[in-house]
């Protein structure tokens, strides 16, 4: 029997197993950074519905009483349409899958009346935030 020279270099078969094995470290690395990036995005429309929420009950609170809730209750922006406290539309896109309606209802705390107020903002139509406040004279 005659022996040749030793044959060098992969097979196909082995290089197939290589691109297997690496194909599978790649997506086990890659998964985190995935994961990472939703958990960003969703902490990013918190962050905006926090911002979108408080923004409105300032302006709620900075209304005079006694036109609160004549003004106030029932009041909603639907997703594309959220203004800012100058009344103008927010340009940036990132604003268009936002809403926020508001509810307010008068109520008595120690002989005082006061006004309940709820700040819902919604993204997506998912609810992101839901703010209360009670509001004095």
């Amino acid at each position: 029997m005659k022996r040749g020279r030793p044959i060098k270099g992969f097979t196909l078969l082995e290089s197939l197993v290589a691109m297997v094995i690496l194909a599978l470290a790649a997506g086990g690395i890659l998964l985190p950074f995935t994961a990472a990036a939703q958990a960003q995005k969703e902490a990013s429309g918190q962050i905006l519905a926090a911002k979108l929420g408080s923004d409105l009950m300032e302006q709620i609170q900075n209304t005079d009483f006694a036109a609160v809730v004549g003004t106030w209750d029932g009041y909603s922006e639907p997703a594309g349409q959220v203004r800012n406290a100058t009344g103008s539309l927010f340009a940036d896109p990132v604003y268009k899958r936002f809403g926020r309606s508001v509810r307010c209802q008068t109520a008595a705390a120690s002989g005082m009346d006061m006004i309940w107020a709820t700040v819902t903002v919604t993204c997506d139509g998912r609810q992101m935030l839901k703010l209360y406040s009670l509001i004095g004279p």
